[in-house]
């Protein structure tokens, strides 16, 4: 697949990608003058994998900048509200938005949006990839992929599945494997994974494709029933969970996280967030930390992040349309 040699490509030379922002910020002694602190804003509740990537970045700018970093956790609409925050908010470098597939999928399923996501934010820096992780609570009679499409397709309709918000990658991922395997389960939005996963935990929901760095403890210690990752084949750093693609070919569904800020910021300032996530990305430290949530770290920037931007909203935006799905 041509998009993923592009960005497997760009992550093995991560180390001298960072191009002209590295040239211009070394010069840079501090974050922009007359900061009291940074907020990394992120659109979803507390607990998610997006918390887990927020503290990396957040413990970075502190620790590059000497100025206090803390997060700013803005869920609702999904994750519209956290969105707008940071797009009409202020154009100095204070805010920097934790972005996601939603920032394309709201495209989609909201008829009009309070901002104008091409126009109000600007995204710098993929920071990550990682796959989803498909699991059921403890009690139903599914141990393996097969089991569950079996089990669906014998009570259609009579499975829910729990997600962090309409179109949200967790939520579009159930879709995908929904359509794929002619299955029916009910979908029951939430305002982050963190409440949807307790709930999958509680049993008071059946399934849930959450992000496998948000999932993967309880998975690993038997509070859920962990059925495979949405990887093309079975995950090096994860591979005692096969892969859902080994029961269902072809079946792909992962999630990504970015840094953008409000269009207006100066360049300069852009730069410098820009080179600070390359930096971050390019740490051992951080390499290691992701790996154990079985993340890997991007880097992609510039027309390499717009151009995979424009491939997401290609696939997502197509499979929103066809299925109608509407906030």
């Amino acid at each position: 697949m041509a998009l993923l040699s592009r960005r497997q490509a760009l992550f093995g030379v991560i180390g001298t990608a960072t191009g002209g922002f590295a040239a211009r910020s070394a010069a840079q002694s501090a974050y922009p003058s007359g900061l009291r602190t940074i907020k990394v804003v992120i659109p979803f509740a507390a607990g998610g994998a997006s918390d887990i990537i927020g503290r990396l970045l957040t413990e970075s700018l502190a620790k590059r900048w000497g100025v206090p970093a803390a997060l700013e956790f803005v869920p609702g609409a999904s994750a519209t509200i956290g969105m707008g925050r940071v797009a009409h908010g202020p154009k100095d470098g204070s805010q920097i938005l934790l972005m996601s597939l939603n920032y394309i999928t709201t495209q989609y399923i909201f008829e009009s949006l309070p901002y104008d996501p091409e126009k109000d934010l600007v995204p710098l820096v993929q920071l990550t990839r990682q796959p989803n992780l498909l699991c059921v609570r403890k009690g139903l009679p599914i141990e393996t992929v097969a089991d569950l499409i079996a089990y669906a397709r014998a009570h259609p309709g009579k499975l829910n599945y729990a997600s962090s918000g309409v179109g949200s990658p967790i939520h579009l991922a159930a879709e995908l494997f929904k359509r794929t395997t002619n299955t029916d389960m009910q979908h029951i939005p939430y305002t982050g994974s963190a409440p949807a996963k307790n709930d999958l935990v509680g049993g008071h929901v059946d399934v849930m494709f959450d992000n496998a760095a948000s999932i993967l403890e309880l998975a690993r210690s038997g509070a859920v029933k962990a059925l495979g990752l949405t990887t093309p084949e079975r995950s090096p750093l994860a591979p005692e969970f096969a892969a859902v693609a080994e029961t269902v070919p072809g079946y792909t569904a992962g999630g990504w996280f970015g840094a953008a800020v409000s269009a207006g910021t100066p360049q300069d300032i852009q730069q410098a967030v820009a080179e600070t996530c390359l930096t971050l990305l390019r740490e051992d430290l951080t390499v290691a930390r992701l790996k154990a949530v079985v993340s890997e770290p991007v880097g992609l920037q510039g027309q390499d992040f717009r151009s995979f931007l424009a491939d997401e909203r290609g696939r997502w935006g197509s499979l929103i349309k066809e299925l109608g799905i509407k906030a």
